[in-house]
């Protein structure tokens, strides 16, 4: 099996295998993690932003970029150590 491949490197071995061959053999595909956390993060922002897009849009396009930014911000504000 692949993943056995894997494991079996040395740990100072595996230098050899990019990021993108290393995550294909180990999940089953070649979805990065960073790019799933990074769609999860626009899931959670859109989600924050669609109560705000109801009451503030009014068919304006700056009106939509703001509602993001404060959408982008209230999400980051909610990682912050109380």
């Amino acid at each position: 099996m692949i993943k056995d491949e894997i494991r079996h490197i040395p740990k100072g071995m595996n230098h050899g295998i990019d990021d993108f061959t290393k995550e294909e053999k180990l999940s089953g595909g070649a979805v990065f993690e960073a790019g799933v956390r990074q769609s999860k993060e626009h899931k959670a922002i859109r989600r924050i932003a669609e109560p705000l897009m109801e009451k503030h849009w009014k068919d304006k396009v700056t009106n939509l970029h703001r509602i993001y930014k404060v959408a982008e911000y209230l999400h980051k504000r909610t990682k912050r150590a109380k």
